[in-house]
């Protein structure tokens, strides 16, 4: 299967939104590695920086930091960036700013007065770059017009363009293909397409519906606008939109393009609210779009799909 270089038709490509996150990791992993480095290679030079005769112990914290850099040069030069392992990586940084902080006010006289500067001092540059991080998940999930966030998810799949929209275009039809649906169908037995609603509820028995605001059959694509407004809403957002694309890549090959805008609530906790949409859509869609393939409940061996490593 190719890869295509396609976009979204409602956002656009957020490509050029990752300079600052993959800044904060580059930055983080020198930071990391050369300190790991340093206390793998010249414990006893840093035990006396800090006041502290443990040389196996520093060697072991140096060899764990490089192991730690080694992974934040990985995020930083991958083409598509998943922003759950750059939340995870913060959070790291926020444990080691913890853990210091703790361990000089339960033993304040562990360092010297020197390694409590230095120690004070790292602890400031991880928290730094913990914060840009953050910053930077933020930026890369923005829309283009910088009011929503967006997460969009691009499945190469080796099924005819024609198959897969007209699996994709019964609407109401979406929990017989994603497992963490119960049920789904549309309002008042109405037929899919623009202004119907599909109700939709999972299996831990939250409720939401989507109304269907374009269908086009040619373009093979829908959107919907989740109402956040009814009662019972269950996601964190006051406003939020989605939709679906499938474009071809010839006859027999396709990619189907899912995409989600929405606005948090509480807006701060954007940086971990997209991450952990990011991962799930990551991981569920690939086979959602593969069990849509399926003829009479029957899955054909030979299709596979495959999430395309570009933003959407």
């Amino acid at each position: 299967m190719k890869i295509r270089n396609t976009s979204s038709p409602t956002a656009g490509n957020i490509y050029p939104r990752s300079g600052v996150i993959r800044v904060a990791l580059a930055a983080n992993a020198g930071f990391s590695a050369t300190s790991g480095t340093l206390m793998l290679l010249w414990p006893g030079m840093v035990g006396r920086w800090i006041g502290i005769d443990a040389p196996l112990v520093l060697q072991l914290i140096g060899a764990g930091l490089l192991l730690f850099a080694a992974d934040l040069i990985h995020q930083a030069t991958r083409s598509r960036m998943a922003t759950w392992r750059a939340l995870l990586s913060s959070l790291a940084d926020f444990g080691w700013v913890g853990g210091t902080a703790l361990i000089l006010l339960i033993f304040p006289a562990i360092f010297s007065p020197q390694g409590t500067m230095i120690a004070i001092a790292v602890a400031g540059m991880v928290l730094l770059f913990g914060i840009l991080q953050l910053v930077g998940i933020d930026r890369l999930h923005r829309s283009l017009d910088g009011k929503l966030h967006r997460h969009c998810v691009a499945v190469a799949v080796n099924a005819p363009p024609g198959k897969m929209w007209h699996s994709i275009s019964q609407i109401g039809e979406i929990a017989r293909h994603m497992p963490t649906l119960k049920f789904s169908k549309i309002r008042n037995d109405a037929t899919p397409g623009q202004g119907c609603v599909r109700e939709c509820e999972d299996q831990s028995g939250r409720r939401w519906a989507e109304e269907c605001t374009a269908f086009d059959p040619e373009a093979r694509s829908f959107d919907v606008e989740f109402l956040c407004h009814e009662p019972g809403f269950p996601f964190p957002a006051t406003e939020m939109r989605g939709g679906w694309r499938v474009l071809p890549d010839g006859e027999s090959s396709c990619e189907v393009l899912v995409w989600w805008e929405l606005r948090p609530k509480p807006r701060w906790l954007t940086p971990v609210l997209l991450p952990i949409l990011a991962f799930q859509a990551d991981r569920d869609f690939p086979r959602v779009i593969r069990n849509m393939t399926a003829m009479d409940g029957l899955h054909d061996p030979q299709v596979m799909t495959r999430l395309v490593p570009r933003f959407c």
